[in-house]
């Protein structure tokens, strides 16, 4: 069955459909309950008129019980919709202001099965049970008291051990800080260049050491203790 791929346009609305297919052997009056469902056109109250890949108007007015074929519609052609419709009884399709807004309830809301929102809670909870089942660690999601507790225990001053690397230093900052994910969060200074900044996060300055000395890790990587400071 051969298909062509036409473009719709209306007398009206500004709004086309490009690359619509329709089979040659369809009849205009089909053709016609097609389009109804892309435009506010009733097909009893629309003509169609066809045009080439150029834009020539090679007929006026497609008859209801004609095939599409036996007008010799070929692929880039364009049908373009005439509303008939009586002027009082056409609005302006493009005013989407006149266009009723759906509105529901958040209970409502809450309550369909079909909303997003549930379509997401059911998605993350698939998603934790096959972790589960293939003995994957579940991520933690992160608040701002992630990591309070562990953080708490460590004072800026410390001396400190860091991981990966055992690279040892001094705990300059202890708190959140806004640039970075949420949390706490350990700043340190390195008593090598093992770090990667100077004590700055996207160019606000949390404390201040030599570029490629500082470092901001989570209390899990730090271990204060006794740890003497190397001369190098």
């Amino acid at each position: 069955m051969s298909i062509v791929r036409v473009t719709l346009t209306h007398s009206i609305s500004k709004n086309y459909v490009p690359e619509k297919r329709f089979a040659l052997t369809q009849t205009i009056e089909s053709v016609k309950v097609n389009i109804a469902t892309h435009f506010a056109t009733p097909a009893d109250h629309m003509r169609l008129e066809l045009r080439d890949d150029k834009g020539v108007t090679i007929e006026t007015n497609m008859l209801d019980e004609k095939m599409l074929g036996y007008y010799q519609c070929r692929d880039e052609f364009t049908i373009h919709v005439v509303d008939l419709q009586p002027v009082a009884q056409v609005e302006n399709f493009d005013d989407v202001s006149k266009v009723q807004k759906f509105e529901i309830s958040e209970e409502a809301y809450s309550q369909r099965k079909d909303n997003v929102r549930d379509f997401k809670a059911r998605m993350l909870a698939q998603q934790r049970a096959e972790m589960v089942a293939n003995g994957i660690e579940i991520p933690v999601e992160l608040n701002d008291d992630s990591y309070k507790e562990e953080a708490e225990k460590i004072h800026v001053g410390d001396r400190c051990q860091c991981a990966p690397g055992e690279r040892l230093g001094t705990v300059r900052y202890v708190g959140r800080i806004g640039a970075l994910k949420a949390g706490w969060w350990i700043g340190v200074e390195f008593d090598e260049p093992v770090g990667k900044g100077d004590g700055s996060v996207k160019g606000h300055k949390v404390f201040t050491c030599r570029p490629g000395y500082g470092g901001f890790l989570r209390p899990e990587h730090v271990e204060v203790g006794d740890f003497p400071e190397e001369e190098f």
